[in-house]
């Protein structure tokens, strides 16, 4: 007969997490810096630089789905939202509403890079005497990194 153990938690690599959070941050500061540029620009200089916007959306959701595998509570609170991590793919036929919402989206992905940030630091912190509050506030930040991810997704 086969006995059944309870599955031990994965403990998380905080070098590594924190290495997919930097890796995050700096794809959606490209992204940023190209959806600012293409405010500014006219004609086919605009949808090159959307199309550049948009590539580092998918590589920022292949980052992801990295930190989604090795963070269970991070991909529970992205599923929660209705995001896939694999969305990307099927998202490449739909039209992109970028350019009509500009300022919403780059106000969106500052959002988005400041709860990064919180979790890299949190992520820096975690051994420390704040443990427990700063293990109740990475729950609340992952909730709303999802939230965010899922309102930028759509707009993308």
């Amino acid at each position: 007969m086969r006995i059944l153990r309870a599955r031990k938690p994965v403990s998380l690599d905080l070098d590594h997490m924190r290495m997919l959070h930097r890796e995050a941050i700096e794809q959606l500061e490209l992204m940023r810096t190209s959806v600012e540029a293409a405010e500014q620009a006219s004609d086919r200089l605009r949808d090159k630089l959307d199309d550049m916007a948009f590539n580092h959306w998918h590589a920022y959701l292949d980052i992801m789905h990295m930190l989604c595998i090795h963070d269970q509570a991070m991909g529970s609170a992205m599923n929660r939202y209705g995001m896939k991590m694999r969305d990307a793919e099927e998202s490449d036929t739909t039209s992109r509403q970028a350019g009509l919402q500009r300022l919403l989206l780059l106000l969106l992905i500052a959002a988005l890079l400041r709860r990064h940030r919180r979790m890299e630091h949190i992520f820096n912190l975690r051994s420390g005497p704040m443990g427990d509050y700063l293990q109740e506030n990475s729950t609340m930040e992952r909730e709303h990194m999802a939230e965010l991810v899922s309102m930028i997704h759509n707009m993308v």
